[in-house]
């Protein structure tokens, strides 16, 4: 096992923007809750408002329908003027009554109530304009009447233009009102779509950075756990690295059926004399250069621990204790090694934990070092 570790480069090819939102400072849960209520208030103005001029808009359409309705009653009732004039008057009396009305001066009774109704509805300037002078007209063929006995046919011929006048003027403001509609509509749908896009690019952005945080906090955990599980002064694991991957491997060894695998407890000989003649400084060289040997000469895959003050644990899968005292035997006999050492190897049990194996392999230990040290012993195992 590669006890050591680096961490990646960091990427230099990021473009400006990508650091820019990188030290962006993320949002908290509180941050959120208030920029949700600041949002859903500004939703609540939105709708308000848009009610409200909703509301508008459905009473003006309604005073619009009922002026156009009113308008064309007084285009129906203003068909009979043409019946004033007439030459005879039974002519006239018989195409008024024909009409519904009794006399010329009900008809313009009538037309003037039409008219006050057509007023009272009318909000416009343009059409109060055109009203107004409706009335004017109205006024001087009502004293023609009184005057002449009917109004001339000049009058009656300016009263059908003002009508025609007031009726363009109508269209053109419905098609004003048309307009003003559609401008609305349009502008609460950007409002809308620009809140939307506010609140999905906050939100996105807040919640890409708390993912990022998210993963960091995963990666600085690990790294302390692996702090934690670490011999500070070799860079190998420590005891409690050793009891949680080694309980690991033979989960993993018993799951694919792994035949074959093997732990070495190796430890330095007489290295408390060392330590007592050249000072704890020179004997922490050579737990360094030690573990450095270990981790050189062991593959990849092994797993190795310092244990304790100078001893040592490797477990080596896929090695039976015979192939493990070999590389032990070549590890202490060749000449890179600069300290002498002893070994007690031993064969996994599968049946048992990694205790069980580490109490036989320690067991060969004490028998080399009471067969003289710088040597190594195979212990066994009950199946």
């Amino acid at each position: 096992m590669d006890s050591g570790g680096s961490r990646p480069a960091a990427n230099k090819g990021n473009t400006w923007w990508v650091h820019s939102i990188k030290y962006l400072r993320p949002c908290s849960e509180k941050t959120l809750r208030y920029f949700w209520l600041i949002l859903c208030a500004i939703l609540a103005i939105v709708a308000v408002f848009n009610y409200s001029k909703v509301h508008q808009i459905q009473g003006d359409l309604a005073k619009r329908r009922l002026l156009e309705v009113s308008f064309q009653d007084l285009i129906v009732q203003s068909t009979a003027l043409h019946h004033l004039g007439n030459q005879h008057t039974y002519e006239t009396k018989l195409g008024l009554e024909t009409r519904g009305y009794g006399s010329p001066q009900e008809l313009l009774n009538q037309l003037a109530a039409r008219l006050a109704v057509i007023e009272a509805i009318n909000t416009h300037n343009k059409l109060t304009e055109s009203a107004a002078s409706l009335r004017e007209h109205l006024i001087a063929m009502d004293q023609q009447l009184a005057t002449l006995g009917k109004p001339n046919a000049q009058s009656i011929e300016l009263w059908f233009v003002e009508l025609g006048i007031f009726n363009a003027t109508l269209k053109q403001n419905a098609q004003d009102s048309d307009q003003k509609i559609n401008e609305l509509q349009r502008n609460n749908l950007i409002l809308t779509l620009l809140v939307l896009i506010h609140s999905v690019g906050f939100v996105g952005l807040t919640l890409w950075r708390q993912s990022t945080l998210r993963r960091r906090f995963a990666v600085e955990l690990l790294h302390l756990g692996n702090q934690a599980r670490s011999d500070a002064l070799t860079g190998l694991l420590n005891r409690r690295g050793w009891q949680e991957l080694s309980d690991a491997y033979l989960r993993k060894m018993k799951r694919e059926n792994q035949l074959h695998g093997s732990v070495a407890i190796i430890d330095i000989d007489y290295f408390k004399q060392y330590n007592d003649t050249y000072g704890h400084e020179a004997g922490d060289i050579r737990l360094r250069e030690f573990a450095e040997t270990l981790r050189t000469n062991f593959r990849p895959g092994d797993l190795i621990a310092r244990i304790g003050g100078e001893e040592f644990a490797v477990l080596l899968p896929h090695c039976t204790a015979d192939d493990t005292q070999r590389i032990v035997d070549r590890i202490r006999l060749n000449g890179n090694c600069k300290v002498g050492f002893s070994a007690g190897i031993c064969d996994i049990a599968h049946t048992g934990s990694i205790e069980r194996t580490m109490a036989q392999a320690d067991h060969a230990l004490y028998q080399a070092k009471n067969k003289g040290r710088n040597r190594s012993c195979l212990g066994k195992v009950n199946a």
